[in-house]
């Protein structure tokens, strides 16, 4: 069943939602503004992501291998997806976007159940707040990582998770026809 926000999820029509609530849902603080969607990349299969998701908080929501859409963190609530991320000159992410994992490969698309899920989850999302097809980010995009041996200055990090839902032929797959500049 539903436990929050039933009517949004009324409208999604062949997509499957259950509870997969984090203990961690409770205790985190609603957004102020909710300016993207973030899409990453499980790097690992259903169980093993789904528990380690749930465990820390860390979606908004993950679309398992089958199209399920397991509930992680309330939709208006900060997951903490994001990480040291930054875009369009705002920092911290996770208190700006609703997060979604897809289990899967950064090198590997969704599959065609993911997809229709996905697809319909972002339009959902894009709907309730207004976010624009370039406004939906993929983690690879928004993540930078702090200096260190390697690098002398803030760099960009995480450069896989997601990335394949960033190109122009996932993009059109999964209903957006407009992509960020850069």
């Amino acid at each position: 069943s539903i436990l929050i926000f039933p009517s949004f999820y009324k409208k999604a029509a062949r997509t499957n939602f259950k509870d997969s609530w984090s203990p961690r849902n409770r205790k985190r603080p609603f957004r102020k503004r909710t300016d993207f969607i973030i899409l990453h990349t499980t790097e690992g299969g259903d169980t093993g992501s789904l528990n380690k998701l749930r465990r820390n908080g860390e979606a908004n929501y993950m679309i398992a291998s089958d199209g399920i859409v397991h509930q992680i963190i309330d939709h208006r609530k900060i997951a903490k997806h994001a990480g040291r991320s930054m875009w369009d000159g705002k920092r911290n992410l996770d208190e700006y976007s609703v997060g979604i994992e897809v289990v899967g490969y950064h090198d590997k698309e969704p599959n065609a159940r993911q997809c229709v899920a996905l697809k319909e989850l972002i339009k959902l999302l894009q709907k309730v707040y207004k976010i624009r097809d370039k406004e939906v980010l993929t983690h690879s995009m928004a993540a930078y990582g702090s200096p260190n041996k390697y690098f002398d200055e803030n760099h960009r990090g995480r450069r896989r998770c997601g990335m394949l839902m960033g190109t122009l032929g996932v993009r059109l797959r999964l209903g957006l026809t407009d992509k960020p500049r850069y």
